[in-house]
């Protein structure tokens, strides 16, 4: 079956197509007034009155970048071969399925979503790295609770036009079964840019994704009648994408950009003049979400704004064992943010930090007392995004399974989950000296690599063969 029954929608409609197939599936509950009613869809149906399940409080949970294969490996519905071991999706994410259970969940799919090992790759040659991962690790995502995927990165095209339109292929079938929201990628520049948007009980959550291109190979970046994605790199492609996301009506905005130097710990003048001043201070975007650099940096606070600079990696197999790095550089970091609307606007009253290991296998929680020195690498961090004015790097207490709590001032007394959460919550203690000392070491300012070499590739027209079943149920028009 061809792809191309979707250029009738656009390809970035069938990112989130059939919204009549999702109001079925979500009984009562109606679409929220985004954009394009594709690209919204709207989550937790109640049968009570929309009065009734508005919400003023909310979680999302956050992680970075996430795959399932290693570099032009074949892609098996099985699972992640690693020479004759196979991982099977499920099992790949049984270490933090538990911990996935905000409203939204947040994931960079630093992928392309194919079930095809047909399609050639984009570019060759030394330092090259190619990644697609089965629609059936996409189905194991959203099993486990992720709602919002972002797909503007480097590898995006990494198996060209045809891997773009397989992505949103996949993420059609998916969000026809259930509702999600992703952002990044179209069939031109204008739905490139588009947000999505997810509604839960009347509460708006507009959504959108930009990023550095694959190899910044022109051909990777979308057009008036092109496929890709807008490039992070091009000021005004940036600028349209904050401005498209402003302009979504919607109760909070989330801006995810990949971008950074792999092995930098430390946001660039870059991130400070894009995401501080023009996302956080000038636009207001609320929260500020930055992968790329495959390791955690700081987490600011910036008035109503909150910006992560680096998630680092949640799971992916092509990426090198991290404990070579050391530990300010040996983990990811998975967040959890608790809102609660006050007067109207939602405030981020609680975070969660929970770093993670072995991401390049199989995520999990640390033992508690490594996890307490990544809190503390963390805090480390933070303390260099203090400017004095309106930026404030965000200190979390380490607590007693090696996760790190953020409270803000009169949290406690809200009651319900976030009370009970911040109940007795404390500024963090500083580490003893040893401690501090070996952290301060390891999150000295570096990168980990040079620079890749790139070679642009065509990548041929290629119709669909022999296409295998679609772990979301049966394809849309034939």
């Amino acid at each position: 079956m061809a792809r191309g029954w979707l250029k009738s929608f656009g390809l970035a409609a069938g990112a989130a197509l059939l919204p009549a197939a999702a109001g079925l599936l979500y009984a009562a509950t109606s679409a929220a007034p985004c954009d394009r009613p594709e690209r919204t869809a709207a989550i937790d149906a109640s049968q009570a009155t929309p009065a009734q399940t508005s919400p003023d409080r909310l979680t999302i949970v956050l992680v970075g970048d996430t795959g399932f294969n290693t570099t032009d490996a074949k892609v098996d519905a099985e699972g992640i071969y690693k020479g004759k071991q196979v991982t099977s999706f499920t099992d790949a994410l049984a270490g933090v399925a538990g911990a996935v259970d905000g409203d939204l969940a947040f994931v960079n799919l630093e992928t392309v979503v194919t079930d095809r090992n047909d399609l050639g790759p984009e570019g060759r040659g030394k330092g090259t790295f190619h990644f697609r991962s089965h629609p059936a690790a996409l189905k194991a995502l959203i099993d486990s609770g992720f709602n919002l995927f972002a797909l503007a990165n480097n590898h995006a095209y990494d198996y060209g036009a045809q891997g773009i339109e397989e992505t949103l292929y996949h993420l059609a079938l998916a969000n026809a079964e259930r509702p999600i929201a992703v952002a990044g990628i179209g069939s031109n520049f204008e739905e490139a840019i588009r947000p999505g948007c997810l509604d839960l009980g009347g509460a708006r959550f507009a959504f959108s994704a930009i990023g550095i291109m694959t190899g910044d190979q022109p051909q990777s970046r979308a057009g008036p009648n092109k496929a890709g994605q807008a490039s992070y790199r091009d000021r005004p492609d940036f600028v349209a994408a904050v401005d498209k996301l402003v302009a979504m009506p919607a109760d909070y905005r989330i801006l995810s950009i990949h971008y950074g130097v792999e092995g930098r710990v430390v946001p660039d003048e870059r991130q400070l003049a894009d995401w501080r001043r023009f996302a956080a201070e000038e636009k207001g975007i609320d929260l500020i979400v930055g992968h790329h650099p495959q390791v955690a940096q700081g987490v600011e606070l910036n008035g109503k704004s909150l910006i992560f600079y680096g998630l680092g990696n949640f799971l992916h197999p092509g990426a090198a064992v991290p404990t070579r790095f050391g530990l300010c550089r040996d983990y990811g970091l998975m967040a959890k943010l608790h809102l609660a609307r006050i007067d109207g606007a939602w405030r981020v009253e609680a975070i969660e930090a929970i770093p993670l290991t072995n991401t390049q296998a199989r995520p999990e929680l640390f033992a508690a007392a490594e996890g307490t020195k990544r809190i503390y690498a963390l805090n480390h961090l933070a303390a260099g995004l203090d400017d004095g004015k309106n930026a404030k790097g965000v200190r979390f207490s380490p607590r007693a399974d090696g996760s790190g709590l953020y409270c803000a001032d009169g949290a406690a007394a809200l009651g319900g989950e976030i009370g009970t959460l911040c109940q007795g919550w404390q500024q963090p203690s500083e580490p003893d000296k040893a401690v501090a000392a070996k952290i301060a070491s390891a999150c000295a300012d570096k990168p980990f690599y040079g620079k890749p070499i790139l070679v642009k590739r065509k990548v041929p027209q290629r119709t669909r063969r022999n296409p295998s079943p679609s772990p979301f149920g049966p394809a849309g028009p034939q």
